[in-house]
This record gives C-alpha cells, structure tokens and sequence, in this order.
C-alpha cells in the first residue's frame, strides 16, 4: 500500500481507539496531552488524506473478523487457551489491553485488539512509548510484505502481452526470502500457524504469532490484497502498471465514490474502507453479532467455501472475487485513472476520478461483508486446529 494510505490508516484507528479509552488513574495533564496529540495526528491525517469518508475495515474490520473467530473459540472452549497464549505478548499492557470499552469483557477484548496489532506496530503510539522506544519496536515486529500478495491479473486487453501463469509461479515462490522470512501473506500465514502450534514456541513469540494469523487471514480476504492488475498505458490509461507488482492491489488506480466530492480516493482505500464505519467497538460487536444471527450468514451459507483450508486457495479466491468484482461495473471493466508509482500524497485532492456507479458500490459493500464473515469463519476454524494440538 502507498505511504498516504498507511499513514491515514494508523491515525484513523488511534482516533477509534480513543473513542474506545477508559477513565483510568492518570493525571488531568497526562489526559490532555493525549487528546492534544490525537488531535494534532488527526488534523494531519485529515490533511493527507483523499476525500473518502473516515471508515475502517482496517481495526474495526479486523475486529469484527476476530469477532467471529472469537464465538468459534468460545463454543469450542478453547477461549481461554487463547487467553493464555495473548497474556505472554510483550505488548499486552500497551496495547492489547488497552481502551477496553467499559461493557466489553476484558478476554473479548484483548483477543479482537490483538487483531490490529500488525497494524499499530508499523508506528506505534501508547502512553509512555517514546519515538526512540517506538521506532526501535517497529523495526523489530513491522513486516510489511506479510500483509498481501500481487496474484496477477493481467487486463483483459493485455493477454497477449504477459505470462501470467509464469508472473504467478515467479511471486509465490520461493516462500521464503534468503533470510527464511516470508515473502508474502500465504507464506506469512502458513509461517505464523506453524509457530502458534509448535510447543516449543517460546510463549512470547506464540503470542506474537497468534496476532499474526488473526491479523492476515483478515486481510487476505479483502480481495485487493491479494491482486495486482497489469497492462500498458495503451488499456489501462496514462500509466503503465507493469509486473510484477501492477497497479500494486489497487493502490494506483484512482476512484471516486460521488462526483460532488473535490478529490478521489485509491480503489484499495475504497474496499479497505467497506462496511464498517470508524465507531466505538461496541457498535461493531453489535452488528457483527446481528449478521451472525441473520439467514444470509449462517455458516452453513458458506458451506463449498469453508471446505478451502489452504492460504492459497484463500489468496486465489480473492483474486477470483478482485477479477468479478473489484475490476468490473455493469459488465464492463471498471472506468478507473491510473496513477504514477509512488505518486505525492496530494495528488488526489482534486482529481477528477471516474465516479463509482451507485450499482457497483451496493455490491461492493454486500462483498464485503460476505468476506469478512467468512474470513472470521475460517479464522475461527484454523485456530481450533492450531491450539487443539498436543502443548508439552
């Protein structure tokens, strides 16, 4: 994702976050100093940012995937195992257990807060992290190509022009770098769940891990997280998206989602930003939990999808969805303008973006959901899997 939208995206959810804080024994001074910070973060976000409303998938949506996971785990009884594993991360008291909503229990909380600390270790901000201790933190846990892979999706006028079955082979593998890190979100999965079962994961990094999988299983259903559109100038418009990262998940293809809006917005900030408003978390929980007990998302309306277990099938599926879906409006490739890579923040204040149909945005949003219930549904499964191995 570009800088732009990563920035927007952790000052969005510390500005959730603080809907979320509790009157905890701190000093008046302490207290102000945190909501002036909040709100010099929030201007600046403001500022940077395109003209798309303050909406979330990104900690709202995580926690409400969580949220999911978190019912399979309780019917299990394999809550507090979870429990237990989180109350050895090392950031349990900064973070995880941080601006619990007063009506929320503590271990609800803690699991779906842990699903967003992917997120909030990329520039982390707690009372008392310093920018040295913060800047130290993220060097040690940000891992920024675990969040998606480019599965390529070469344009429909463009077939002739690229490989795809070869740019595909050449992104997948190998799994791992020279290091024996990850490349991408499929190896980071498979990595994490692997770590999370193993009895002689050290507690700390099995907590860690367990952060991991309830974070990336969650973005790899966005289906944009898992796509890069390529082709020439000549089909897609004024830039070239070339391999092998394309239009890099939607990150430079430019939208809009109302022609009375002064500036457009990337398409993946459009499908990250889907379903979930940024509002206090119990307003999620409620939602989510109505979803689960409506028709349209009884588990057993997922019934051939859950029957998918590997990480790939989940990347190739959303892949699938991003080629139906994402990439296309009334039956005809999506009118979209295309943007130079890493193109200056302000460029999109006053671009006039081809306008999101009112039809494509109804069926965005039903997608979505669609994805998100169905990423806490298998989330809640490989966790059953993972914890329900033998521990020494």
């Amino acid at each position: 994702m570009n800088c732009l939208h990563r920035f927007f995206m952790i000052h969005v959810d510390f500005l959730s976050a603080s809907l979320d804080l509790q009157q905890t024994a701190v000093s008046r001074q302490q207290e102000l100093n945190i909501v002036k910070h909040l709100c010099i973060v929030a201007v600046t976000a403001l500022t940077l940012a395109m003209a798309a409303p303050v909406r979330a998938w990104h900690n709202r949506g995580h926690n409400a995937v969580a949220r999911v996971a978190w019912s399979k785990l309780v019917e299990a009884g394999l809550d507090r195992p979870a429990i237990e594993i989180l109350n050895a991360h090392p950031h349990r008291d900064i973070f995880l257990l941080a601006g619990r909503p007063e009506d929320v229990e503590p271990n609800e909380w803690m699991f779906v807060q842990a699903a967003t600390w992917p997120d909030w270790v990329r520039r982390p901000f707690a009372r008392g992290l310093d920018d040295q201790a913060a800047k130290t933190l993220a060097e040690e846990f940000n891992r920024p190509v675990w969040h998606y892979i480019n599965l390529p999706y070469i344009h429909p006028d463009e077939k002739g022009h690229f490989d795809e079955a070869a740019l595909k082979n050449s992104i997948l593998k190998p799994e791992l770098d020279a290091n024996g890190a990850p490349r991408h979100v499929v190896a980071a999965i498979k990595h994490n769940l692997i770590l999370l079962g193993e009895p002689s994961t050290s507690p700390a990094d099995r907590a860690v891990a367990l952060c991991w999988v309830l974070h990336l299983i969650g973005d790899l259903h966005q289906p944009l997280h898992a796509v890069g559109l390529i082709g020439k100038k000549e089909a897609i418009g004024k830039e070239d998206l070339l391999p092998p990262s394309g239009d890099q998940g939607g990150n430079r293809l430019a939208v809009r989602t109302s022609a009375d809006l002064p500036g457009a917005t990337s398409l993946h900030f459009y499908w990250d930003a889907l379903v979930f408003a940024d509002e206090p978390y119990l307003a999620v929980q409620a939602r989510i939990l109505a979803m689960l007990n409506g028709a349209e998302f009884q588990r057993n309306k997922f019934g051939d999808a859950l029957k998918k277990a590997d990480a790939l099938e989940w990347a190739e599926e959303s892949q699938a969805v991003a080629k139906e879906v994402v990439y296309m409006d009334e039956g005809k490739f999506l009118q979209v303008e295309a943007l130079p890579d890493r193109y200056p923040k302000t460029m999109l204040d006053n671009l006039k973006a081809p306008v999101l149909s009112e039809q494509y945005q109804k069926r965005a949003d039903k997608v979505a959901q669609q994805r998100i219930v169905l990423a806490g549904y298998r989330l809640g499964d490989a966790l059953v899997g993972a914890l329900q191995k033998p521990t020494k």
